[in-house]
């Protein structure tokens, strides 16, 4: 990959104008500035921030975001972009070998979900009553079908949240009628995954149950870097197809009638249009000191945040840590919340470890957490009813309340409305979206649909006919 370029650098050539910015380094910008560069645009990608998959805490490796995400080549939406850019095999390679499903926990049930029918029905009848069995076994397989009433709605997106009378009755005719959640064990594990999954959930976003947390209890996808490790691997993409990485501080957005104008490292940097996937924070800096259409695009993307993920790491020694503990695992039944944990092989920065494992565990807390200790301990204590002794066995711990791979879950609307920044903002037909705030029920899916949807924008403003990159 291309280290990031210093403005000074790009200064000292000729690249100062661009077809598109992308602010932000996070999976909806990464995925459509590799789209765009792969269709032959000039690309810049302003990072505004550490993008790495990783941090470095007492000499071990921590990674950006939870490993456990979606199987996204299995959810229509997300597919068309990851074919597009040629992302299965890399998809493949990065994925580590283990269990197909989540194991769910609690302090009576220690119940693993295998893919196989024949081994997932054992393992039901050996923890459940005969009857308990078959329904859950009954419910588990009707996931498959849950969300596909989402399928043609994904294919081509109509103006969602919509805006004016027609918007809505054209939004009527496509968005489908939510069919009925499973009730029991599986409703449970549904409601627990659902925060993990996307960044909005509650009546406003059935499809946050029905889709994501669908398939992530039924064949999770672990990766070391989680989302970051993804949006690494897209950023890599549009480097290869001649995007420009860039480390400088973004000060500054100006929205003209034909482009935007940014002010990057000191320096005046032009585009066609400019893709925003940073957080509301980060955009209410740039726009600082702006226009009336600089304050208005601030104020658009500045949704209302209720909760967020937090992640808690333990590097503990490989015989701390139960045989029969699979490698993705819900926790329920805690009065703090349900945890999503997944244990992979630790990782130290530097030499050769002795065979520890990293517990990644996450956990749902109030937006604006900010004691690490009382969530290393919540956490701790939480775990200690299925991992007994576990603290003896602890190498490294640490916290992470703001992750680079950051998770936030909006507030819903009081009245069920739906919620969420559309890929076209209402202030400027120049400035488009693609954070985890465009359609936020849908969660990494809907980032790359909203990516998707970006690039084919941002194309057409270019005005530059569509060439394959090579």
């Amino acid at each position: 990959m291309t280290p990031p370029k210093s403005n000074a650098l790009m200064l000292a050539g000729a690249k100062r104008v661009y077809d598109v910015i992308v602010l932000g380094a996070d999976l909806g910008g990464a995925a459509a500035a590799a789209l765009l560069a792969k269709r032959g645009l000039r690309v810049c990608i302003a990072t505004l921030g550490p993008a790495a998959v990783a941090r470095e805490s007492n000499g071990w490796l921590l990674p950006s975001a939870h490993p456990v995400v979606a199987p996204l080549r299995q959810l229509s939406g997300g597919s068309a972009a990851l074919d597009e850019l040629g992302l299965g095999q890399d998809l493949q390679r990065l994925a580590s070998p283990g269990t197909s499903a989540i194991q769910l926990l609690s302090a009576r049930l220690r119940l693993s979900l295998p893919a196989e029918p024949a081994r997932r029905r054992t393992e039901l009848r050996r923890e459940l009553s005969a009857e308990e069995a078959a329904q859950v076994e009954s419910r588990l397989d009707a996931l498959e079908q849950l969300g596909r009433p989402w399928d043609p709605f994904l294919v081509a997106p109509p103006p969602y949240p919509a805006r004016g009378f027609f918007e809505r009755r054209r939004l009527r005719k496509m968005m489908p009628i939510a069919p009925p959640l499973p009730d029991g064990l599986v409703g449970a594990a549904l409601d627990a995954l659902a925060p993990f999954a996307a960044a909005l959930v509650g009546e406003s976003a059935p499809e946050a149950h029905a889709r994501e947390a669908s398939a992530l209890l039924r064949a999770p996808l672990r990766i070391w870097g989680g989302a970051a490790q993804l949006a690494d691997l897209c950023r890599k993409k549009a480097q290869e197809a001649g995007a420009d990485l860039m480390i400088d501080e973004v000060t500054h957005l100006q929205l003209e009638r034909k482009g935007v104008v940014l002010q990057m490292g000191g320096a005046e940097v032009r585009a066609s249009s400019c893709i925003i996937a940073c957080t509301s924070e980060q955009l209410v800096g740039i726009c600082a000191g702006g226009g009336r259409s600089e304050r208005k695009l601030a104020t658009e993307g500045a949704l209302a945040v209720a909760r967020q993920i937090a992640l808690c790491h333990f590097v503990v020694h490989a015989d701390g840590l139960p045989l029969a503990l699979e490698d993705a695992a819900l926790l329920l039944g805690q009065e703090a919340g349900p945890l999503l944990v997944t244990s992979l092989p630790a990782r130290r920065a530097k030499g050769e470890t002795k065979g520890e494992r990293m517990l990644t565990v996450a956990r749902v807390v109030p937006a604006g957490t900010t004691d690490s200790q009382a969530l290393l301990d919540t956490v701790r204590a939480s775990l200690e009813p299925v991992l007994p002794f576990f603290d003896r066995h602890i190498v490294h711990e640490s916290a992470d309340l703001s992750p680079a791979g950051l998770h936030r879950i909006l507030a819903p609307d009081p009245e069920g409305k739906p919620i969420g920044l559309r890929p076209d903002s209402d202030v400027h037909h120049r400035a488009l979206f693609a954070s985890n705030a465009v359609y936020p029920g849908f969660g990494l899916e809907g980032q790359l649909v909203a990516a998707r949807t970006c690039a084919n924008s941002a194309m057409e403003l270019s005005g530059r006919k569509q060439v394959a990159a090579v």
